[in-house]
C-alpha cells in the first residue's frame, strides 16, 4: 500500500500517459552528405535499444521534480546520469524508472558505482510492477568509434505538458576526443540525459550527458562506463546517503545561484575541485559564478584550467571570451571567437558567437567588421530571441556609422520578434539616438521614454534624453536626466544583461557597458546648465 501511493505521488512527474505505450515516429535520417548507408536490421536495433531503456523519474526538495532516462546493463542494474538522479528527495519518497511502451516500473534501491567527473551513475534496481523484462544493452569499445559513424539514441523528452516516452533520435558522431563525443541526432534535448548511444550494431558506445542545443549534445565514450563496470563493488550505497557526497551535492549547485546563494555555491565549487582537481565541469561552473561576481581574471583561470583537462568546447570558449571581453581583453576575446567558430558548433551556438563577437568588434570602433558578424548570424537563421539580439546590435553598429535609417530597420524588426524588455530597451534607445541624429528630436524623446520604463536605471538612456530635451531647450527637463544619469552610473560599472537561454549556455550578451567618458560628458552638461 505504502509503495502504492508513492508510486502515485511519483506519476505527477510523468504526467498524463505515463503508463500508456507510446509510438516513436521513426523517420529516416541521412547525414547532409548522405554518405550514410543504413544497415538493413536498423529496425530491430531501435526496438532492442527501446526494450532496453526507461524513464526515469525521482521527486525533489531541491527543485523541479528530476526526470531523465537510463538503460539496463543487466536486469537489476541501471546507467543514467548523476544529475538525473542526485538531488535530496521527500522523506520517504521513491526513485522509480518505467520501462518505455510498457506497464513495468522498477524501484532504485541503491547506488553500485559512480563516475562524478563523467556524470555517470549505475543504480541497483528492483522490478515492482509488470511483467515485461528488459532487454540487455552491450558495451561496445568506444575507442573504435569514427567520425561521422551512424548513430540511434533513445530518449524521454517533454513535449509541452507531456512526455515523448521511448522517443527516437537518429544522426552521427561528429566529433571525437578522448573524453567526450559530439553527436548530432534527431530532436535530443532535454529529457535524453542518461540515454544510450547506440552503433548500428546496438551496442552502446556512449552516454549522453548533455544536450547542446535541440538535435545535438555531448556524449561520455562508452569505455569510461567499462571502467565502471570492471571493479563493481558488491556493496550497494543508499540513494540517501551517496546524494550527501561532496562530489555528487556538487549537481545540485546550479539550483544555489538562481536563490541568490552564491558564497554556499562557490563552496561546493571549491570543494568539488579540491576533492577532484581534474573535474572539468566544476571549472567551467565556477568559471561562470566567478564571471557573475566579476571576478573575470579568476573565471579566466577557470576556462583555462578546463580546456586544459579536455573540455574542448566551442561553448567554453565563447564563455571565455565573453570574460576577456569584459576584463578588457578584447584581442583575446577575438582569438577566442575565432576558435570556438573553427569547432563548428550548430548554428545556434555559431549565431551567438558571431553575435559576441561582433559586440567585441564594436567595442573595438570595428563597426563594419561588426555589421558583418551580424548578418552572418542573421543569415544563420537562428531561433527568434537570437536573431533579435543580432538585429539590434546592428542597430548599434549602424548608427555608429552613421546609417539612421537603416538603424531604425532593424528596430523595428526586432520589435517584431521579441517582448523580452531587455533587449527591447536598448532597441527603443538606439530607435531614439537614430531620430535625434535625424534632427527629430520629439519622436527621439519618445523612443527615450519607452528605453526608461523599460529600464529605469539605465545612465547612457538618461543622457541620451537629457541631449534631446537640451536641444530642444528644454533645460529643467534636461538638468533632471543629467542628475539621474549621474545618479544611476554611479550604481553601475560595466554592467551587462545576460539573455536567458539554455541552447546558449546564458552566453548571449546584450552589452550595458557605461562607455568611457560619459561621466565626464553628464557633468559637462551640467555645469553648463546650470
Amino acid at each position: 500500500m505504502k509503495f502504492k501511493k508513492q508510486l502515485l505521488a511519483l506519476l505527477g512527474i510523468f504526467l498524463l500517459g505515463i503508463l500508456l505505450s507510446c509510438s516513436s515516429n521513426i523517420k529516416q535520417q541521412i547525414t547532409q552528405d548522405n554518405k550514410v548507408i543504413l544497415p538493413q536490421n536498423l529496425e530491430q536495433v531501435v526496438e532492442s535499444g527501446k526494450a532496453a531503456t526507461v524513464q526515469i523519474g525521482s521527486l525533489s526538495v531541491e527543485g523541479p521534480p528530476g526526470t531523465g532516462t537510463g538503460f539496463f546493463i543487466r536486469s537489476d542494474l541501471l546507467v543514467t546520469n548523476i544529475h538525473v538522479v542526485n538531488r535530496r528527495s521527500f522523506d520517504g519518497a521513491l526513485s522509480v524508472a518505467k520501462l518505455v511502451d510498457t506497464r513495468t516500473w522498477y524501484t532504485i534501491t541503491g547506488v553500485m558505482a559512480t563516475d562524478p567527473i563523467r556524470d555517470l551513475v549505475i543504480l541497483k534496481v528492483k522490478k515492482k510492477t509488470g511483467e515485461t523484462e528488459p532487454n540487455i544493452l552491450t558495451i561496445g569499445d568506444s575507442d573504435t568509434v569514427k567520425t561521422d559513424d551512424f548513430i540511434i539514441t533513445i530518449g524521454n523528452p517533454r513535449k509541452g505538458s507531456k512526455f515523448e516516452h521511448g522517443e527516437v533520435s537518429k544522426g552521427t558522431i561528429k566529433r571525437i576526443t578522448p573524453h567526450f563525443f559530439h553527436v548530432k541526432a534527431g530532436t535530443i534535448r532535454g529529457g535524453y540525459s542518461g540515454a544510450a548511444i547506440l552503433n548500428v550494431q546496438g551496442e552502446v558506445i556512449g552516454v549522453l550527458t548533455q544536450a547542446i542545443t535541440t538535435g545535438s549534445g555531448y556524449a561520455v565514450p562508452s569505455n569510461h562506463l567499462r571502467s565502471l563496470l570492471k571493479n563493481l563493488p558488491t556493496k550497494v550505497t543508499s540513494l540517501d546517503e551517496w546524494r550527501e557526497e561532496p562530489l555528487i551535492r556538487f549537481y545540485s549547485t546550479k539550483f544555489a545561484v538562481p536563490r541568490g546563494e552564491l558564497k554556499s555555491a562557490m563552496k561546493k565549487y571549491d570543494d568539488a575541485i579540491r576533492l577532484a582537481p581534474d573535474f572539468t565541469d566544476a571549472y567551467i561552473q565556477r568559471g561562470n559564478l566567478k564571471d557573475l561576481v566579476r571576478d573575470f581574471e579568476g573565471a579566466i583561470k577557470d576556462y583555462n584550467n578546463a580546456i586544459r583537462l579536455g573540455a574542448d568546447h566551442a561553448f567554453v570558449y565563447l564563455k571565455r571570451a565573453g570574460t576577456k571581453s569584459d576584463f578588457g581583453d578584447h584581442k583575446g576575446a577575438i582569438k577566442d571567437y575565432n576558435k570556438a567558430i573553427q569547432l563548428k558548433p550548430e548554428n545556434a551556438i555559431r549565431a551567438t558567437i558571431y553575435i559576441n563577437r561582433g559586440n567585441t568588434k564594436t567595442v573595438l570602433t570595428d563597426y563594419k567588421g561588426a555589421i558583418e558578424d551580424y548578418n552572418t548570424a542573421i543569415g544563420l537563421k537562428p531561433e527568434d530571441l537570437i536573431l533579435a539580439v543580432a538585429f539590434n546590435n546592428r542597430a548599434t553598429a549602424k548608427n555608429y556609422l552613421g546609417d539612421h535609417n537603416g538603424a531604425i530597420e532593424d528596430c523595428n524588426i526586432v520589435i517584431g520578434l521579441t517582448q523580452k524588455n531587455t533587449i527591447l530597451a536598448g532597441v527603443y534607445n538606439q530607435l531614439g539616438r537614430a531620430k535625434t541624429a535625424q534632427g527629430d528630436n520629439i519622436n527621439g524623446i519618445i523612443d527615450y521614454n519607452k528605453a526608461i520604463r523599460l529600464e529605469p536605471t539605465n545612465p547612457e538612456f538618461h543622457y541620451n534624453r537629457g541631449m534631446a530635451n537640451t536641444t530642444l531647450g528644454y533645460n529643467s527637463k534636461a538638468i533632471k536626466d543629467f542628475k539621474n544619469a549621474m545618479k544611476f552610473i554611479e550604481k553601475v560599472v560595466n554592467n551587462f544583461e545576460l539573455v536567458d537561454d539554455e541552447t546558449t549556455f546564458a552566453a548571449l550578451r546584450i552589452r550595458r557597458k557605461i562607455r568611457p567618458g560619459l561621466k565626464a560628458d553628464i557633468q559637462k552638461e551640467l555645469r553648463v546648465l546650470e
